[in-house]
């Protein structure tokens, strides 16, 4: 039975609260870690594109590191963050630097990839960020390690339960299926992967220059077999 972290339990804080807040430099981490990040974006902003109702607006948001106002920690001060992936069940402005829990509300998700200098943070669900985010109301929360330095399993999860957060168990596919947007998280070696509901997967940054070339040789090919077939009904 899955153990919940309850909000009210915490072990007693040091006296500079913890997690540290974070900064530009504490983010940036490596080219896998941002290449992960960019993939998770537009993997889930992509999702949303194609789940969109014709002329609605997109029914949810991914936004990368950007400014995330009233967290805190456990001692109840403020706390700074710049999660790496967080979502908004709706459209959000883009022309925005920061996002604010009081007038805003939480983020329905969010995914940090862990790195050297923040993964001790990321996956803390006592007096962490895995605290913080329990306390703000989000829903799901998710730790990405593609490197598998940190985390052997390469993801873990939470989803909120009333006492905080309870583990986010991965399907016999090994893929994590969200309860919040309809499609799923996993990791393939080192690239993280969004599923739509029906199974299929969002191409990677790098796929997509490929899958249209790709899509035009066929879309040629389809036409030249049509004139050939048209020139032989002509013929006839």
């Amino acid at each position: 039975m899955a153990t919940a972290h309850a909000l009210q339990d915490w072990s007693p804080h040091p006296v500079e609260p913890w997690p540290a807040d974070d900064t530009e430099e504490s983010i940036l981490g490596t080219d896998l870690h941002q290449g992960t990040i960019t993939s998770l974006r537009l993997g889930l902003n992509g999702a949303a594109r194609l789940s969109r109702t014709p002329g609605a607006p997109v029914p949810w948001q991914a936004l990368t590191q950007l400014l995330l106002l009233g967290c805190r920690h456990p001692d109840g001060s403020q706390y700074r963050t710049y999660p790496d992936v967080f979502v908004y069940p709706r459209a959000m402005k883009r022309d925005r630097g920061s996002y604010v829990l009081e007038t805003d509300g939480a983020p329905a998700m969010i995914a940090e990839v862990l790195s050297q200098d923040t993964y001790t943070s990321d996956i803390d669900l006592v007096r962490g960020k895995g605290y913080t985010y329990a306390l703000a109301g989000v829903a799901e929360y998710l730790v990405v390690d593609p490197t598998g330095l940190y985390l052997p399993e390469g993801i873990r999860a939470w989803r909120l339960a009333s006492q905080g957060y309870v583990p986010w168990e991965p399907a016999a596919d090994g893929r994590h299926y969200s309860t919040q947007f309809p499609l799923a998280f996993g990791l393939n070696g080192t690239l993280a992967e969004i599923y739509l509901a029906d199974g299929r997967r969002m191409y990677q940054e790098d796929e997509i220059e490929e899958a249209i070339v790709q899509r035009d040789a066929e879309i040629e090919q389809r036409d030249a077999e049509i004139a050939r077939l048209q020139r032989l009904l002509e013929n006839r």
